[in-house]
């Protein structure tokens, strides 16, 4: 009896062009630095108010921006404070929003005993799930009893209570874990959360329309920019078009596609929506 060998049951494979030819590059491309600490306070008036926003948020679409002032920057980028937003209406804002976080807070750990029980049930037992696997080889995050772990925690409870009809879903701990470790104080990752979740052009939440929303999207430009791929799939049928194998990139922004100083890169380039509008 001829034995035949056994087939592959899966395949990998990696795509790696580390250097894009010119014709396929931005024009401008190689004209912008990584926003340093001089660069960022260039961009900023006697009172503190953020000039030539278009060219800052050019600079860092191209450039990306310096490890060093990631955590007063990205408020900007996440609709926290606004650009025209002084130095000193910053500050009062952070003491507004602060008690506004407090107050979210006290009113979960308030809850009654019936209201408590359906909140650990649907949203609290993943959220501990959650944390304590995500991003734990972070040094920001490593270690038992790790009090940033208990901060990620409270954000991510807080907002379910902030918007309950989002709640938490598996994933936004991903999300949320960058941004505590670069802004580093609970109330303001909060806050950059909520801004995050609200006003980006990336997945703007976990839910099943607004994955099928980023789908759409990607079925589009697929469409347009890649016919051949495109109609491959069409060809599969329904299943095809449900792209399962890129759920993960568009629920996570491509976070574990990508070594974390990739990832958080890219996601710069998309919080500035240069040559892109807000939706």
């Amino acid at each position: 009896m001829k034995q035949v060998a056994p087939e592959k049951t899966c395949m990998q494979f990696s795509i790696r062009r580390p250097k894009l030819p010119s014709s396929e590059t931005h024009p401008e491309e190689s004209m912008y630095k990584r926003l340093d600490v001089s660069a960022w306070l260039s961009h900023l008036n006697e009172l503190g108010q953020v000039e030539e926003e278009y060219k800052l948020r050019k600079a860092i679409f191209f450039g990306g921006i310096d490890v060093s002032i990631r955590g007063e920057v990205w408020p900007f980028l996440l609709h926290y404070y606004s650009h025209e937003s002084t130095s000193e209406e910053r500050e009062a804002l952070r003491l507004q929003k602060r008690k506004e976080y407090s107050d979210i807070q006290r009113r979960r750990l308030s809850m009654p005993p019936e209201e408590h029980r359906a909140f650990w049930r649907n949203v609290q037992f993943t959220v501990d799930k959650d944390v304590v696997r995500t991003d734990r080889s972070n040094q920001f995050f490593r270690g038992d009893d790790n009090p940033n772990v208990e901060s990620m925690r409270r954000i991510l409870l807080n907002y379910a209570v902030y918007n309950p009809a989002v709640g938490y879903s598996q994933g936004m701990s991903d999300l949320v874990a960058p941004i505590l470790a670069e802004v580093l104080d609970e109330s303001d990752t909060f806050w950059c959360f909520v801004g995050l979740m609200q006003n980006t052009i990336f997945v703007s939440s976990p839910r099943d329309e607004d994955m099928e929303k980023q789908l759409l999207y990607l079925r589009e430009l697929l469409r347009l920019t890649h016919v051949r791929f495109y109609q491959h799939l069409v060809s599969l049928g329904e299943d095809g078009l449900q792209m399962l194998f890129c759920h993960r990139w568009l629920l996570l922004c491509f976070k574990r596609e990508f070594p974390e100083a990739e990832a958080l890169r890219i996601w710069e380039a998309c919080w500035a929506h240069y040559q892109g509008a807000d939706v």
